[in-house]
């Protein structure tokens, strides 16, 4: 019997109305959540942000050191598909939780000069600024502060000067807008931020790193001093020029398991540069630390290759590598958010997780 025509498209109205009424509904109830946020909360749950125990803590109160720890590492690892795995538990007094202690070793958080973390102390306003900025800079988001955003606040000077350039970011990419008392406008940076605040704070700043990353942010004139600065600081006009060479794969996809030239993993990029200049070195990353000579890693030149460990999985193996570019850089096949891509080894992640560096190059 062929079906009733009608009564199809009244259950198909009813099933896109039920999805569109549980976008706009937050599928968490949220306590006591203001009605302002509500929307913002649901998308960032969507989004895959929010711990279980976040969804059911009252959004009035004060957010904890603990919690905006958690929710800015799991930000981290869906923006860049690095896992925010600790490689020890040990830097903190009053704490071992392992995703304070790995947004500790990526350089999202910081602890106290007592060796303390205080994980359950409310964060104040300019702490979750520095975060927020701090996430920006391990995303590879340039700090670019070429205007005074604070102007229009009238509690800047409140800031702290450890917290200056972090609120300057944050103001001038619109993340904080500060509250209005009277005529003037407040940043607050000293009082505390409530975790619906928080929230709607973090996602602004999660979506804008999320665009970034989505966009070619690599220019050519920033590859152009790249190659200048390679020039400078290699060996040998073969290592300058193997530089150029893998810089002109910058944009390229990653696929696991891929070789080139379209698309590749870590090692399938590594190993397909230096074959271009006809030096064969071993196919995974844990196999290519055995070619070449060992060399520390204050002697790193450019096109050095560079190893590291536990980015994927807690083994010691290496699991990663990248092309010494010069200047503190590694050009590398990063992972399948931002594929073939230019990042610092002097800090944040890939210092935390470096094992080893190889010289190929004769």
């Amino acid at each position: 019997m062929k079906p009733n025509t009608t009564a199809r498209r009244v259950l198909a109205l009813l099933l896109v109305l039920t999805s569109l009424f549980s976008l706009a509904v937050p599928a968490a109830a949220y306590v006591n959540a203001s009605s302002w946020v509500l929307v913002t909360l649901n998308e960032a749950d969507l989004l895959g942000l929010l711990t279980d125990e976040m969804k059911d803590a009252d959004m009035s109160e004060p957010i904890n050191r603990l919690e905006m720890c958690y929710i800015a590492a799991i930000a981290y690892e869906k923006l860049t598909g690095n896992s925010p795995t600790p490689n020890r538990t040990d830097y903190f007094t009053d704490t071992d939780d392992p995703m304070i202690c790995a947004a500790y070793e990526i350089g999202l958080v910081n602890g106290y000069a007592d060796g303390s973390f205080c994980p359950e102390q409310n964060l104040t306003r300019q702490e979750f600024f520095v975060i927020l900025s701090n996430l920006n800079r391990n995303v590879g988001m340039p700090l670019n502060l070429k205007s005074d955003f604070l102007t229009n606040f009238a509690d800047r000077h409140k800031v702290g000067v450890w917290a200056e350039a972090a609120a300057q970011e944050m103001a001038g990419l619109g993340i904080v807008q500060g509250e209005v008392l009277g005529n003037m406008r407040y940043l607050l940076p000293e009082s505390e931020t409530s975790r619906e605040q928080a929230i709607a704070m973090f996602l602004r700043c999660y979506k804008n790193a999320n665009m970034f990353l989505q966009t070619d942010w690599i220019t050519e004139e920033e590859l152009e001093e790249m190659r200048a600065q390679a020039a400078a600081e290699a060996a040998s006009s073969e290592a300058a020029q193997l530089v150029n060479y893998a810089l002109t794969f910058v944009g390229k996809p990653y696929v696991f398991g891929a070789n080139g030239p379209n698309s590749f993993d870590c090692s399938g990029f590594t190993r397909y540069v230096y074959a271009h200049f006809g030096y064969s070195i071993n196919r995974v990353a844990n196999d290519q630390v055995k070619n070449g000579t060992a060399i520390s890693f204050n002697e790193l030149k450019p096109g050095d290759l560079v190893c590291f460990s536990n980015t994927y999985s807690s083994s010691q193996w290496i699991t990663h590598v990248g092309i010494y570019i010069g200047n503190g850089r590694i050009v590398h096949a990063a992972n399948s958010t931002r594929g073939v891509t230019v990042d610092t080894i002097t800090s944040g992640y890939y210092f935390n997780h470096y094992a080893a560096a190889r010289r190929i190059l004769k």
